[in-house]
């Protein structure tokens, strides 16, 4: 939560976790995903990123995600439903 606070400039509440971790960090760190609902805040880039965009489950595969992001990327568009 406090990854999103800093960079994104917004609260929320962890909802479930996305199955899976990753290694980040040359595999010091694991990177754990999770769902949230936005308590506050207008989602904004701040620190470490350029832009900041919502994407539809039609619009997923528009991004070149990283090899490791994909598993989570396909798990969330599995919850999106619809086409």
């Amino acid at each position: 939560m406090r990854e999103l606070r800093e960079e994104l400039g917004v609260e929320v509440e962890p909802l479930e976790r996305v199955p899976g971790q990753w290694p980040v960090a040359g595999g010091a760190l694991v990177l754990q995903v999770w769902t949230a609902r936005l308590l506050s805040g207008d989602p904004r880039p701040l620190q470490d990123h350029d832009e900041l965009r919502w994407l539809g489950r039609a619009e997923l595969d528009s991004v070149d995600w990283l090899p490791q992001d994909r598993p989570a990327v396909h798990w969330v568009a599995s919850r999106l439903g619809g086409a």
